[in-house]
């Protein structure tokens, strides 16, 4: 008896594993640098127009209707933190372009970009060339700007690819928090705010933030910690779009919170509001009809398209 449980429990292990990624041996990670992609996505790894999997990644695409809007949500599981990345839309033309404090107007549709970084699934970043709104940016490691005035959440990566925020930080908390943790620092996002935090929304139905239309039935777009590496990457419709009204933040942190309970047991850890409007964009790669090929698409409200200053992205490490 005690054999035949063990034999289950073994089998039963063995069927949890085989559907998360696990990083082996012969699997190189990526430079936590600026310039760096990931190897091309081979086109038998997409199981269908909604699913990708590999040695390294998985992700899953998924589509739902809350608040009277459509919205669009991917899960993602990786086996290193490097493969979480970022990139700014400018190496679309500068296969070596990196971000810059003073930003140029580079701006990009993130499936270009997607494509030109060899990404499996990207989402808008903070639209960081934005310098009047994005003031503090950090990227794969690197110290790009601080010029916090208080007024936003910072999304602070760690090297282990672990998701923590600095609440309304000022340019000298920020400071003070990098000169005691940049060795360990590898993405800081400005734009916010915090959504869910321990698998419970923190925004209410009054909650104001005038910067990001917080009131308004907006498009939105969201990043959010599930467990170790693995994510959640999150966007609604706008009223621009047939049938569909948008959301305000509470609608959309309560999305959040209700989707992340559906793919883990804990929730989110955390959820952390990127740039939205017509920049929310989550690309994949689909079935061209017309081509019969596989190519980048924006999975959400693609009759939208925005040029946008960067993208947050994640990478196979096979090659």
């Amino acid at each position: 008896m005690r054999k035949k449980c063990f034999i289950s429990l073994l089998l039963a292990l063995v069927l949890a594993l085989s559907c998360i990624p696990a990083f082996a041996a012969e699997l190189e990670p990526l430079p936590m640098d600026q310039v760096s992609s990931g190897p091309k996505p081979k086109d038998e790894n997409y199981l269908s127009d909604t699913e990708y999997q590999d040695e390294s990644i998985s992700v899953k695409i998924y589509e739902g209707r809350y608040a009277d809007t459509d919205y669009v949500y991917a899960h993602v599981k990786i086996s290193h933190p490097s493969q979480l990345r970022t990139a700014p839309a400018a190496i679309y033309n500068s296969p070596k372009a990196s971000f810059v404090a003073r930003a140029s107007e580079a701006n990009f549709k993130g499936r270009l970009v997607a494509n030109k970084v060899n990404a499996v699934v990207a989402l808008n970043g903070d639209f960081y060339t934005k310098t009047d709104m994005v003031k503090v940016v950090l990227r794969q490691g690197k110290q790009v700007r601080n010029i916090s005035e208080g007024m936003s959440d910072l999304l602070v990566i760690d090297m282990n690819g672990d998701f923590s925020y600095l609440p309304l930080c000022t340019k000298e908390e920020y400071q003070a928090y990098y000169e005691e943790n940049q060795q360990n620092m590898y993405q800081v996002f400005c734009f916010g705010p915090v959504l869910v935090k321990d698998g419970a929304s923190l925004i209410d139905e009054e909650y104001l933030n005038k910067s990001i239309g917080s009131q308004n039935s907006a498009q939105r777009s969201a990043i959010a910690q599930l467990g170790p590496l693995e994510y959640m990457l999150v966007t609604c419709n706008s009223s621009q779009t047939k049938n569909n009204k948008g959301m305000t933040i509470f609608e959309f942190a309560s999305l959040c919170e209700m989707l992340g309970k559906d793919l883990s047991e804990n929730g989110c850890q955390l959820a952390y509001n990127l740039d939205g409007g017509n920049s929310a964009t989550l690309v994949f790669k689909a079935m061209n009809a017309k081509t019969g090929k596989l190519s980048y698409v924006k999975y959400n409200c693609p009759e939208i398209e925005r040029f946008l200053g960067d993208i947050i992205y994640f990478a196979t490490l096979v090659k």
